[in-house]
């Protein structure tokens, strides 16, 4: 990563931290789940109702790294709009659609010591990243900016073969 655009690393180090919050909670759940082989547990994650709650958090990683490994570039105030997507997404301030995860995820965060030490290093993490825009309507701009992204790489992705 360049040392001209340190956001990019620091969005990697977030990725890999919101990651480290992804297997705490799929540690945490294992407990509760019947038994399954790693190939069943990743079709039941990716298929089953029971597991849909989880599905902002891991879209949201796969975007991240989407966007590191085909975005040219990505500027600093995309970055810091995907921070402030995903601290929202971990503290509560997350969209409607994004409820259900929250929910399970508050549940986990109290019970589960692992997913509360895999928390505070994904909000050390994003704390890392470019603040936001002070201004609202730049503000607004570089989070549409990232959703056009996220949108474009996902109509992408069958092409590149990536998920």
């Amino acid at each position: 990563m360049s040392d001209e655009r340190p956001w990019l690393r620091q969005l990697h180090e977030s990725s890999e931290a919101l990651q480290g919050v992804l297997g705490a909670l799929l540690e945490a759940e294992r407990h509760f789940a019947p038994p399954a082989s790693p190939l069943e547990r990743l079709k039941q994650i990716t298929t089953s109702p029971e597991w849909a709650w989880l599905q902002p958090l891991y879209r949201l990683i796969a975007d991240i790294d989407h966007a590191l490994a085909y975005a040219q570039e990505l500027p600093a105030s995309e970055s810091a709009a995907i921070g402030a997507h995903a601290r929202e997404l971990l503290t509560g301030g997350a969209v409607p659609a994004e409820q259900a995860f929250l929910e399970h995820y508050r549940a986990l965060l109290q019970s589960d010591p692992a997913v509360a030490m895999a928390h505070a290093a994904a909000l050390r993490a994003l704390q890392a990243l470019p603040a936001e825009a002070t201004n609202q309507s730049e503000r607004l701009h570089a989070r549409h900016q990232w959703n056009e992204r996220r949108r474009f790489l996902r109509m992408e992705t069958p092409g590149r073969g990536a998920s």
